[in-house]
């Protein structure tokens, strides 16, 4: 039995993988690890420019969720605390990684546009929204899949209190003093900050969508849909 229920968990990651090339499979470290990995990756040279802003963005939250995870908000800590918040930080950290060294098949089209966007057309907010855009449009959904019934509605909607009360408030002043000096001046849409909600939960809507999908070619049809509009939504911030 133990052998059955080993080669089914086998079959449904290459199922997982098959909808994303590019999607990582569970990261086998900590939190605290990713951070490491995360921090390198923010104060490597080669860095580019237009990658800074959300890379601060991106570290700042991890350890956000770090932080919030030790503290018990989460039902599951062990869980959250791997593989679920290194894995998502994999989508980030390989698509990167695959950019860089240019298999930009191996990239999502919504991180195509964010890696190369031009930081001298750009303002700083739009640079951080590509990323988001990227990593909550076109990764969560995948990521929220790929961890099963043990990620939770409950927990899924705890994460926005921790962008909004443990990140936001420490990271946005951050990148204004170390990277954007004209951040809090630049416009921003009406909205644009409840989209980021808005979008989490959508990508909670397409990884239930994913999961009920009956053929692999439905669940395909699903993957490139959410992809389609990553990339849309990409391109409707580069026109803000």
């Amino acid at each position: 039995m133990l052998m059955v229920r080993r080669i089914s968990t086998v079959v449904a990651l290459a199922v997982v993988a098959a909808l994303s090339p590019g999607s990582p499979a569970w990261a086998d470290h900590t939190t605290d690890h990713t951070i490491e990995q995360m921090t390198a990756h923010y104060q490597d040279p080669a860095l580019e420019p237009q990658n800074k802003p959300f890379a601060l963005l991106y570290l700042r939250t991890t350890e956000g969720m770090r932080d919030a995870n030790n503290a018990g908000e989460f039902s599951d800590p062990r869980f959250w605390d791997t593989p679920v918040i290194p894995t998502f930080a994999s989508y980030y950290l390989d698509a990167y990684a695959a950019w860089k060294r240019g298999d930009t098949r191996e990239v999502d089209p919504a991180w195509r546009i964010a890696f190369r966007a031009d930081p001298e057309k750009l303002t700083c907010t739009q640079l951080l929204y590509l990323g988001i855009n990227a990593h909550v449009n076109n990764d969560l959904a995948f990521m929220i899949q790929e961890m099963g019934a043990r990620y939770t509605y409950p927990d899924h909607k705890h994460v926005d209190e921790v962008l909004a009360l443990r990140t936001r408030p420490v990271v946005y002043p951050e990148i204004q003093h170390e990277l954007c000096p004209g951040l809090f001046s630049e416009t921003v849409p009406p909205g644009a900050d409840a989209d980021i909600f808005a979008w989490r939960q959508l990508a909670w809507d397409n990884a239930q969508r994913l999961q009920a999908a009956r053929t692999p070619r439905d669940r395909d049809r699903i993957a490139r849909q959410i992809r389609r509009h990553a990339k849309d939504k990409a391109h409707e911030i580069l026109h803000w």
